[in-house]
């Protein structure tokens, strides 16, 4: 009996060693991520049709309590920069309100048990009232098996899946049940309009 429960506590050795190596092929895996991501972000920015700008950010987590980071846990992003929704209002005294689009975002974050979370970070803007989504595009569970071969793939499909959360591509999705000129939702806010008071009447 005292042998079964030497070997479940046990356990937590072994469950430690784990996270230590995760974490360590991590430090290492993310250098080579974040070069990789360069070089995509720079090809983009060189050769795409629609050029918003494209970056890589690396961050750690933070501690907002000591305002400290922690360097084990470092995060590395691919974004793409705000696009204009060329939406622009005026008013009588010449003052005007334009609205942008948030890029979105493909971060791998480190997790606590050192495997490593894909999430996208969908578009959002002022004239969407709802909160912006965040999806999993993937878990890492060893990054030490983690090639650059699998971040082109999740880069490829993040970048499409986060096409259809902006105002440029929210029209595009199709529900296969979806009969043609019939649509039940839209994902996106209508843009509200009024009688403005100096409209002119027609007829």
């Amino acid at each position: 009996m005292l042998d079964d429960i030497l070997n479940a506590t046990n356990l937590y050795a072994q469950g430690l060693k784990n996270v230590k190596e995760r974490r360590t092929s991590w430090q290492e895996k993310h250098k080579e991520l974040k070069e990789h991501l360069k070089v995509i972000a720079d090809e983009l920015n060189a050769t795409a049709a629609y050029k918003p700008g494209f970056f890589v950010d690396t961050l750690h987590a933070f501690n907002e309590e000591i305002n400290g980071i922690c360097k084990e846990m470092t995060s590395v992003t691919l974004r793409c920069g705000d696009m204009p929704m060329l939406v622009t209002f005026h008013n009588s005294i010449g003052e005007k309100k334009e609205y942008t689009e948030e890029g979105f975002r493909i971060s791998f974050i480190p997790s606590v048990t050192g495997e490593i979370m894909v999430l996208l970070y969908a578009h959002h803007s002022e004239l969407d009232k709802n909160a912006p989504k965040v999806g999993t595009l993937a878990i890492i569970p060893d990054p030490s098996g983690f090639t650059m071969d699998m971040a082109d793939e999740i880069i490829a499909k993040g970048i499409e899946m986060a096409f259809y959360t902006s105002f440029t591509g929210m029209a595009e999705v199709q529900d296969e049940n979806e009969k043609p000129g019939e649509r039940k939702e839209h994902p996106h806010n209508p843009i509200g309009f009024k009688r403005y008071e100096t409209t002119e009447k027609v007829g």
